[in-house]
């Protein structure tokens, strides 16, 4: 009988796999655009531009980051573009003009929480659908939202909300350190808490971490008042970046986590690195759409090339999950 012989392009492939796997698809993409960026339109590699690209990543990485600490666990959340739609509500009408900075500031945290808490409740308690849950959330907040505001943009941002989106503390933008500051602190969560060994658990088989008695529905439940509270802090950084209310923002919010978290190499339940991936994905959105811009791309062109890089990360992230299996 003739023995088969081993395709030569197989320990190629196994070697690129596993190349995906030691960075994300956010970096590979990173260093396309800066490769790009180099050759076409160097000057948004200046320090300025940086920053700027930076701050606007910043409140699109924690929906990025609330998105992959879900998906992770196996679950999902599409209320996060509600969250921020009504943490600017909250931030630029006149229910907290009056009240104290603190008050400004902890108020949308709060109700962000309370959000991700309801969410929980349902999918952890009641076990419904994480998708018509949060879903059937996003689609209320949006309507309380317009209904409040009568379909009309609130006023500005409050002054403290502002000097967290907009303002700078030696040169560099509060919000990249605000948003660097907690990725710091929630990437050594996940790693050494035992909240972030449940998460792992979870996500590697859910029915095997039931059996073996772990708290199942606490860890989805927590997952979900963590995910609301960091939508409700790139919220905040949102409004206090555009300075005024609005009634549209956040309808984009909700794919752009999804594909951000996909960039980051996150997929349900697997995905390693993630908050940097996280991280690199949000900047590589942002640089993205400001190379186009730069480039003059109409707005079709960027949407449909927004959609390829997002559906190539997919495969790559979907073959790096084949081969650790």
């Amino acid at each position: 009988m003739a023995m088969t012989e081993t395709a030569p392009a197989a320990p190629r492939q196994i070697r690129l796999v596993g190349l995906m796997q030691i960075c994300p698809p956010s970096i590979w993409l990173v260093a396309g655009l800066i490769a790009v960026s180099l050759a076409l339109v160097p000057t948004l590699l200046s320090s300025h531009f940086q920053w700027v690209i930076l701050r606007q990543a910043a409140p699109v990485g924690f929906a990025i980051c609330a998105q992959l600490l879900l998906m992770r666990c196996n679950s999902i959340d599409l209320s996060l573009g509600g969250i921020f739609l009504l943490t600017n509500y909250l931030t630029t009408s006149s229910l907290l003009s009056q009240m104290n900075t603190v008050t400004v500031v902890a108020a949308p945290l709060l109700a962000g929480m309370l959000v991700g808490g309801v969410n929980g409740y349902f999918i952890a308690v009641r076990r419904a659908s994480s998708v018509v849950v949060t879903l059937a959330m996003g689609t209320i907040l949006t309507g309380l939202v317009l209904y409040l505001s009568s379909g009309n943009p609130p006023g500005s941002a409050h002054a403290a909300v502002v000097w967290l989106g907009r303002d700078r503390v030696a040169g560099v933008p509060v919000a990249v350190v605000v948003w660097l500051g907690v990725m710091v602190v929630m990437a050594l969560c996940l790693r050494w808490l035992v909240y972030g060994r449940m998460v792992r658990a979870i996500g590697a088989n859910p029915t095997a971490a039931l059996i073996s008695g772990l708290p199942v529905a606490r860890t989805y439940f927590a997952s979900h008042v963590l995910a609301g509270l960091l939508a409700a802090i790139g919220g905040l950084l949102q409004a206090g970046y555009i300075g005024m209310g609005s009634v549209r923002l956040g309808f984009d919010v909700v794919m752009v986590s999804i594909a951000g978290a996909i960039l980051g190499g996150v997929t349900f339940g697997g995905g390693r690195r993630s908050i940097v991936g996280a991280v690199a994905a949000a900047y590589a959105l942002m640089f993205l759409i400001n190379l186009m811009t730069a480039l003059r791309f109409a707005e079709p062109s960027k949407l449909i090339l927004q959609g390829l890089v997002i559906a190539v990360a997919a495969i790559i992230a979907n073959l790096s999950s084949r081969n650790r299996g």
